[in-house]
């Protein structure tokens, strides 16, 4: 008998755990998430991208845009003082970082660094970091911070201050739009985008997508005979150097002629 009624508790926990979550699973139905293009090319002459994304929220609720990269170590030097030069003195291991992670939301108050609780923003992307390597724990936040602004100073971390725009409310939901540009440096690869709704400050949905970035044309090409044919990529590079060199020269004995 003992056992039957701990079979029925967990079964009644089993089922309290999916109604709660029944909610949050219909309302990630229907958000709707879409993303505008859902693939982006890399081309010569590429200068970045402008992407929309758009959902439907319950009217009432603030939202959350993320675009986040794939993660992987970094590796930074640093820099000291040794016989009074600044030289490099160790190095400094990032690990779990995303190669680009962008935040946007409908209510600015929700990107506040005093909201540090919240899943998404930098000071979530603080808790997933961890850093190694030669750096004491006391010094590991300035290190991070100082990683955020070469983040930002590359255009790769941001936090944008154009809210996500809130349309009339349609069939019981709210549309949302939000616009972001891609980086001319954004690698190729394939980015996940979410979305996030917050009703009575919590969380009561959230889905994502997913935008691919891929590198075409002269580009891939370079990037193929680099990592796939490096023998043919070197000469390439040397007859490309050469020629350059002849041609410059040209130029300016032409000039000096004159």
């Amino acid at each position: 008998m003992r056992r039957l009624g701990y079979v029925w508790q967990r079964i009644a926990t089993i089922l309290g755990l999916l109604l709660l979550t029944i909610p949050a699973l219909v309302w990630g139905a229907s958000l709707d998430l879409k993303v505008t293009p859902d693939l982006v090319e890399i081309g010569a002459w590429f200068r970045g991208h402008r992407v929309t994304v758009s959902g439907m929220i319950p009217p009432g609720a603030e939202a959350v845009m993320e675009v986040v990269g794939q993660t992987s170590d970094e590796h930074l030097m640093r820099k000291g003082r040794r016989g009074g030069l600044w030289m490099n003195v160790g190095e400094i291991d990032i690990h779990n970082a995303p190669s680009l992670y962008m935040v946007m939301s409908s209510n600015p108050k929700l990107l506040d660094t005093a909201v540090s609780e919240a899943p998404w923003g930098f000071a979530a992307l603080k808790r997933r970091v961890t850093l190694s390597g030669m750096i004491d724990d006391q010094e590991k936040p300035q290190f991070f911070d100082q990683f955020l602004e070469l983040k930002g100073s590359e255009g790769l971390y941001t936090t944008f201050k154009d809210p996500i725009k809130k349309s009339r409310a349609a069939d019981d939901l709210v549309p949302v739009k939000g616009e972001f540009r891609l980086p001319t440096n954004v690698k190729p690869g394939t980015y996940e985008v979410c979305l996030t709704v917050i009703q009575d400050g919590q969380v009561s949905a959230k889905t994502c997508g997913e935008l691919q970035v891929k590198m075409v044309g002269f580009p891939a090409m370079l990037t193929t005979l680099a990592y796939e044919h490096g023998a043919t990529y070197g000469i390439l590079a040397v007859i490309i150097a050469i020629v350059t060199g002849f041609a410059i020269g040209f130029l300016f004995k032409g000039g000096g002629g004159h």
